[in-house]
């Protein structure tokens, strides 16, 4: 598994990007202070629908990986709930991203497994597909392929290029250095 950076921020990571690559508002974080910095692993589900979950579990993602899951920014059913959020950190995901919908997100929270999100729902979705996992979705309008960096914290999530990632890396540290500079300044007055 890489080692990502600490400092490695949203905020950051879209200053580096000019804010390409960046998710909606509206996709926010579950859980207070949530951080994942990880490879994206994608999977498509239908609407009111997380058989591809299942799928994912199945295919053991590496470990490390942010699952990514698209497909659910109408459905009114849960893309996960709490146990499913457990079992995906024991097949050594992170965190997830999605434009669906959550439920028992206590557990969630209680499970410390961070979650992005459209929002909450009671209601469990259907188990019958179809569904897509690996290759690339298009979450609200970002195209997110397997291997591609998620950045995610409470500022929100960015998505870069894997071909790309060493050049942002490179701006995110000029910018993290530009912006200590100026808080010394600051803090010097």
């Amino acid at each position: 598994m890489k080692e990502f950076p600490e400092w490695l921020s949203a905020t950051l990571a879209s200053d580096a990007a000019e804010g390409q690559g960046v998710l909606p508002a509206w996709i926010s974080a579950l859980l207070p202070d949530a951080r994942a910095v990880g490879p994206a692993f994608v999977a498509l589900m239908s609407q009111d629908d997380n058989q591809c979950i299942r799928e994912v579990i199945n295919v053991a993602p590496p470990a490390g990986s942010v699952l990514v899951i698209a497909g659910g920014s109408t459905s009114r059913t849960a893309t996960i709930g709490g146990l499913l959020a457990i079992e995906l950190q024991q097949a050594g995901i992170v965190a997830l991203v999605t434009d669906g919908l959550v439920r028992d997100a206590k557990e969630i929270r209680q499970a410390q497994f961070g979650v992005w999100c459209r929002g909450v729902t009671p209601i469990a979705s259907h188990k019958n597909g179809p569904s897509s996992v690996g290759g690339s979705v298009s979450l609200a309008g970002t195209i997110i392929r397997n291997g591609d960096l998620v950045i995610a914290d409470e500022d929100g999530v960015v998505i870069w290029p894997q071909e790309h990632f060493d050049e942002l890396l490179v701006k995110a540290w000029a910018k993290l250095e530009q912006d200590n500079a100026r808080l010394a300044k600051l803090q010097n007055r």
